[in-house]
């Protein structure tokens, strides 16, 4: 696995992650927390030019569910939804041009 290969898996392995806490219970919750947020600092770490606004949507939608977490609040639960759309659609125009790149 190369390191773009490995970056876009962290990134979407925090999306789906933190998709996933805002849908589970609170025993749950509390116990995905932790992972999340050595995720996160796996997020911060990835490096390639190519991914950074990919990075910077993970990392709001992280921390948003993060944060819904800790306090409850729906509208941070709304934020961690509509980040992961936007990660999903960026993650679709990245794949798109590779296939592009690819063709070519």
């Amino acid at each position: 696995m190369n390191n773009t290969d490995r970056e876009i898996e962290i990134l979407t392995n925090a999306t789906l992650l933190a998709g996933a806490l805002i849908d589970a219970d609170s025993n749950k919750r509390e116990s995905m927390l932790p992972k999340l947020k050595v995720i996160e600092t796996e997020v911060k770490a990835t490096q390639l030019e190519v991914h950074k606004n990919l990075k910077r949507l993970v990392i709001m939608t992280v921390n948003a569910a993060i944060r819904y977490c800790s306090s409850g609040k729906q509208s941070d639960a709304k934020l961690t939804r509509r980040n992961g759309n936007e990660v999903a659609k960026e993650l679709g125009r990245l794949k798109r041009l590779a296939h592009r790149k690819g063709c070519d």
